[in-house]
């Protein structure tokens, strides 16, 4: 039986995105959150339910299995991805965190419709960009972070109304880094 499925459908994914919320700089509840998240946004292919044992299981789910692994993560991949980011910006000199995060990130991106997802979160596509450039050593987030920069990029090939879009949203997203960095350089200077 699928024991995934079952904690997914319990709200397992809501549990690790609520500790997400109210530990936001807690690096320890940050790691042990992604690290659930790995395999928790992978969708899991139907299985034979004629077994005892997975009959038992459906049946002690009762109206929570009316519900579908997808739609839980449908419902949720918004929040996942922002809180990944933001786990991986607030940790970024932490190369676990940027592991497990980009680890995530890629498990999402393997779902072609969270792709727009990925890419209207602010600073997603940065991020992977950014721990590739300064964790190059670890070949488990270069590849994951590469894979998900990769199949992004398919889809902004893919789509022209998308990718100029996305470019422009890129672009204002430069520009609001760097009237921050001027308020934070302002606010030094004062103090």
């Amino acid at each position: 039986p699928n024991y995934k499925k079952m904690l997914v459908k319990l709200g397992c994914i809501t549990v690790m995105l609520d500790a997400m919320m109210m530990h936001t700089y807690n690096p320890e509840v940050q790691f042990r959150a992604l690290f659930s998240l790995i395999n928790m946004v992978i969708i899991t292919a139907e299985e034979d339910t004629s077994t005892p044992e997975a009959a038992a299981i459906e049946e002690s789910l009762g109206a929570i299995n009316d519900i579908s692994e997808r739609e839980i993560l449908d419902e949720n991949v918004e929040k996942i991805t922002n809180l990944v980011v933001v786990a991986m910006k607030n940790f970024c000199s932490m190369e676990a965190i940027l592991n497990r995060a980009c680890l995530v990130l890629n498990n999402l991106s393997l779902n072609e419709d969270y792709h727009t997802t990925l890419l209207w979160t602010p600073n997603c596509y940065q991020m992977l960009e950014w721990a590739i450039g300064n964790y190059m050593q670890d070949r488990v987030l270069v590849q994951s972070a590469g894979g998900t920069l990769q199949r992004l990029q398919t889809t902004l090939s893919n789509n022209d109304d998308l990718r100029e879009r996305f470019a422009a949203s890129l672009l204002v997203q430069k520009q609001s880094s760097v009237q921050q960095a001027r308020r934070e350089a302002q606010q030094l200077l004062q103090e």
